[in-house]
């Protein structure tokens, strides 16, 4: 396991914003549910992304099948979000991330995934 995907394991496993870099780049598909598709900054991803997200789902973890070098040294992870939304539905959402990892810290992430199994999805009130 290299280091940048032991990093990335830890980040999954607990979340940890201090493995971000202060100035991440933090990208996403649309269909997340949330306002917008790019954060800039370890404070927004905290402060703004994540609560969006749990806004919708109140349960969730994450599950990595399979890391995979790039020649450019990013990583690109294949696996599935479990979710549990607010009616207490439950699902597997898969994605594809593609991670940059520099200076022993998360600088870019650009995710996709598939919340079709969660349509249509009901803001909580």
């Amino acid at each position: 396991m290299t280091e940048a995907e032991a990093l990335l394991r830890r980040w999954m496993e607990g979340g940890d914003h201090r493995l971000l870099a202060a100035d991440v780049d933090w990208r996403v598909s649309p269909g997340y549910p949330v306002p917008r598709t790019e954060w800039r900054g370890r404070a927004e991803v905290a402060e703004v992304f994540f609560p969006a997200l749990r806004r919708h789902f109140p349960g969730w973890a994450i599950a990595v099948q399979s890391f995979a070098p790039l020649a450019d040294g990013r990583l690109l992870a294949q696996g599935a979000y479990e979710a549990r939304d607010h009616a207490g539905r439950t699902g597997r959402v898969p994605f594809l991330h593609l991670w940059t990892v520099r200076d022993g810290a998360i600088a870019a992430v650009q995710a996709v995934a598939d919340f079709g199994v969660f349509a249509p999805l009901e803001t909580p009130a």
